[in-house]
């Protein structure tokens, strides 16, 4: 079976979601392809449960949007449906607390208003050419070969997956002990109590306690408890050193042996934490996510490479397409993170050269893999910038659909 469209977006994360959205929406017929059953990426199958970056990084005036279009839209609808008027102030920065069932619907709804839009769920993307009407996908879905032509092609995958089968110097991947770590998180329901900073430090004393008298693994230290927005729920987080340096996110034995850490983590505070704390002593068994959250793979080299300093320094382009305004959260090992604010609480500007190559036209990439170097990637790859940069990249995308 052969399908053609204008655009492909391959992989339907935060970036992927909003590039299709964009594309369809300035009238190119899109194909949005994405190997799990839910849109969303992190923030539906890895539990990831705030949206960053949506916001303006000056903490000191009231909250105000950042990336207009698609970011706001999702993050208005995200506040109506959670009943929150305001999103939270964590320390330095504004965040808003989502909820991965209503993100994975809200993607839905967004989806089926576009009648330019097919999304194709359960399909991995197997090969790539290069022709002369445009771009020659091979995918698979579950045992189903076809062939996809389009004539633009966005790569959201978050791994550079189009480099890497076409021309993988297009690419580039950080050494395995400085990628940023994976992060594992569950939802506990069936809480009670309040869970404030003074409960989060008594929580955390208790675990220390375990970890050093031998009755929780060590990554226990790490583990962080938000609360959800609706009463009972309670998201825990805890970082992976996944090998350190043998970390490599594109071994499968490796990612299985992390989810297998995470699990086993995630289990072991659940059973101790209900004989131990009140709070927890209603809990069933945590709600496991279908993934463990991967922060960094392989990005792309495109015609600009965005850097940690031009973010620190808020500086803008001439070519700006969407604005960055989360600080660099470098989480290199699983000890937590190490922020690397703007030296002004201004935002930065993102040049439209960081989604393409002028050398292979028609390609675009957005999101996690995004022309950047590591330290800028640490605030970039957060959703709300995702959304904002794969709006863009759709936006692009149509047009030279338009004009081919």
């Amino acid at each position: 079976m052969n399908m053609r469209a204008d655009v492909i977006v391959a992989g339907g994360g935060s970036a992927g979601l909003a590039a299709a959205l964009a594309a369809a929406r300035k009238g190119a017929r899109t194909v949005l392809l994405e190997r799990q059953t839910k849109l969303g990426g992190m923030g539906t199958n890895a539990l990831v449960h705030t949206f960053c970056g949506l916001f303006h990084p000056d903490a000191s005036q009231p909250w105000a949007w950042l990336n207009p279009g698609i970011p706001t839209e999702i993050g208005q609808s995200m506040m109506e449906r959670t009943s929150q008027t305001a999103p939270d102030l964590m320390g330095k920065v504004y965040v808003l607390r989502q909820h991965p069932s209503l993100y994975a619907r809200i993607a839905d709804e967004m989806c089926l208003a576009e009648p330019q839009l097919t999304v194709l769920s359960g399909t991995e993307w197997t090969g790539l050419k290069q022709g002369e009407a445009g771009w020659e996908l091979d995918i698979i879905t579950r045992g189903n070969c076809q062939e996809l032509n389009a004539k633009a092609l966005v790569d959201t995958t978050g791994d550079a997956t189009g480099a890497r089968l076409l021309n993988p110097v297009w690419c580039e991947q950080t050494e395995g002990a400085r990628l940023y770590r994976p992060a594992y998180i569950c939802a506990f329901h069936g809480m009670t109590g309040t869970h404030d900073d003074g409960w989060r430090l008594q929580v955390g004393a208790l675990i220390v306690r375990a970890v050093r008298d031998g009755l929780l693994p060590v990554a226990s230290m790490g583990a962080g408890f938000r609360d959800s927005p609706f009463p009972g729920e309670t998201f825990l987080t805890v970082d992976l050193e996944a090998g350190q340096g043998e970390w490599d996110p594109f071994d499968p034995v490796k990612r299985a042996r992390v989810e297998q850490e995470g699990r086993e983590i995630a289990m072991a505070l659940w059973s101790f934490l209900r004989s131990k704390h009140a709070d927890f002593s209603e809990c069933p068994p945590p709600m496991l996510p279908t993934k463990a959250g991967i922060r960094e793979t392989a990005r792309y080299i495109g015609d600009y490479v965005i850097t940690g300093d031009d973010l620190a320094t808020s500086r803008r382009f001439d070519d700006d397409i969407a604005l960055a305004g989360w600080p660099m959260e470098k989480r290199e090992n699983a000890r937590g993170p190490k922020f690397r604010f703007f030296d002004e609480a201004k935002p930065a500007g993102i040049p439209a050269r960081c989604l393409f190559r002028q050398d292979v036209p028609g390609l675009y990439f957005a999101g996690r893999c995004m022309s950047a170097d590591h330290e800028a990637l640490a605030s970039l790859r957060v959703m709300g910038t995702c959304m904002a940069t794969g709006q863009s990249a759709g936006e692009l995308a149509a047009k030279h659909a338009s004009q081919h």
